[in-house]
């Protein structure tokens, strides 16, 4: 860090320059070499990958305020780091002065996904001025890249023309993809959690009740996801189709937090076209086999934010996505496949754990209606002496309730429990299985035609 604020003060106090500069809202500079420019509006933003090392270098407009540096010092660390991730306070934190700025530094350590990384932010003043710079790395070795792009800054006051807001967002022609009809195809597509909510397949999405709250669920739509173009923000994308057509909203905001991965969030006041009622939307896109779409609408901000203080909040409501099982619903042949993924994996087979290999699978279950069962099991490995191939045969008698289905003769002859539920999906449900004693052994089955 203390490299950092040297490369600031040696800008800004000799105004170094370089070829090739270019320009974003006060500020001069020279582009990080080997970065991708991945937004230049609200904010400028670069980022490098290398294998699984990230390093994330942002740099926030100038902004009217107060003339405190602790105080704005606070706002943004609190804003792009304490709560964004949760870490409260800076581990270390640094104050001193940077030509007519007075400059406050702050660092902590971060975790998102199971990936801790680096979050430094400094908050620069001077009067009631102040910009802010924010950078997340989980290597160490990127420290050069960023002392070498501050030390490119120059910050020009006489350029800052008052703070502008944004304006109304502009919204593709939607596709009509909502619908109130039930998801038909098993007996229980309603669930009843204990937390209040209330779930309901639906045909395009899954809405979730809570008093006056509304989640939608939207099922993942590869054709959707297909037409994207690249030069268009997932979040506007999926705002023009799944919430502009039922809201009016005079400005919706994109969500300007720091993060890593990436926030896709959305939101604004708005007022619902059909019956003019008064409310508050937003919109939630979490990628994980395509995109999941979660739009909120609630009566306000304020019971928004009561319930989700953070947009990563919302992804835990994946998971009110379940739905009971009943006997006659599983009834008749499923089948699963998987294919060519490089990973270190449990053998369902024979209960050991194997060496890293490229494995291939198929599983197929065929439930009657007399309550017994057949199922086939196929694998195709290469690693460690070449590639072997497997087969396994099991014939039982299963039993199931709402969330459980108990399977009698697998391996030795042993009785096996499964956690089961339905998954609504756009045009049927996915039958999914995890075994109860080693949640490592998963099916994810859909209906054999």
């Amino acid at each position: 860090m203390k490299q950092i604020l040297l490369s600031v003060c040696v800008l800004l106090l000799t105004g170094y320059l370089q070829a090739q500069r270019k320009t974003f809202d006060i500020f001069s500079f020279n582009p990080p070499a080997k970065y991708v420019l991945k937004e230049q509006q609200k904010r400028l933003l670069y980022e490098r990958r290398d294998g699984n090392s990230f390093c994330v270098i942002q740099l926030w407009p100038v902004q009217e305020g107060g003339s405190d540096p602790e105080a704005n010092f606070k706002s943004d660390w609190d804003h792009f780091a304490g709560n964004a991730y949760n870490i409260g306070d800076p581990k270390e934190k640094e104050t001193t002065q940077v030509g007519d700025w007075q400059t406050v530094s702050g660092i902590g350590i971060a975790e998102q996904l199971g990936i801790q990384f680096i979050v430094t932010v400094s908050t620069f003043t001077q009067n009631n001025l102040s910009w802010c710079l924010v950078t997340q790395m989980n290597d160490e070795k990127f420290g050069a890249d960023i002392d070498a792009f501050v030390s490119s800054i120059v910050a020009d006051i006489k350029k800052f023309k008052g703070n502008i807001s944004a304006g109304n967002h502009s919204n593709n022609q939607p596709i009509n993809n909502t619908t109130s009809a039930v998801n038909a195809g098993i007996t229980k597509y309603m669930t009843n959690f204990d937390d209040g909510w209330h779930a309901t397949a639906l045909s395009n999405y899954v809405q979730l009740r809570k008093g006056n709250s509304e989640l939608r669920l939207y099922y993942v739509d590869d054709v959707l996801d297909n037409a994207k173009s690249n030069m268009i923000d997932a979040p506007e994308y999926y705002w023009s189709h799944y919430v502009a057509p039922y809201y009016n909203v005079a400005s919706p905001q994109k969500w300007s937090g720091v993060s890593y991965p990436v926030v896709y969030f959305m939101e604004g006041a708005a007022t619902e076209k059909t019956s003019g009622r008064p409310c508050y939307v937003t919109i939630k896109i979490v990628y994980n086999g395509g995109a999941n779409v979660i739009v909120s609408v609630t009566p306000d901000e304020g019971s928004l934010k009561q319930m989700f203080p953070h947009p990563n909040d919302m992804d835990r409501m994946l998971g009110y996505n379940k739905f009971a099982i009943t006997e006659k619903d599983i009834a008749g042949k499923w089948k699963a496949g998987t294919g060519g993924g490089i990973a270190n994996y449990y053998s369902v087979y024979t209960g050991a754990y194997a060496y890293t290999t490229s494995l291939s699978t198929a599983d197929d279950f065929a439930f009657n209606t007399d309550k017994t069962y057949h199922s086939e099991h196929y694998s195709a490995s290469s690693g460690g002496a070449g590639t072997t191939y497997a087969a396994l045969k099991y014939n039982g008698r299963y039993s199931a309730t709402d969330w459980e289905l108990n399977l009698t003769n697998r391996h030795n002859g042993s009785t096996e429990k499964y956690y089961a539920q339905f998954v609504a999906v756009k045009g049927g449900f996915i039958l999914q299985l995890i075994r109860s004693d080693y949640d490592v052994v998963k099916y994810y089955l859909f209906r054999a035609k």
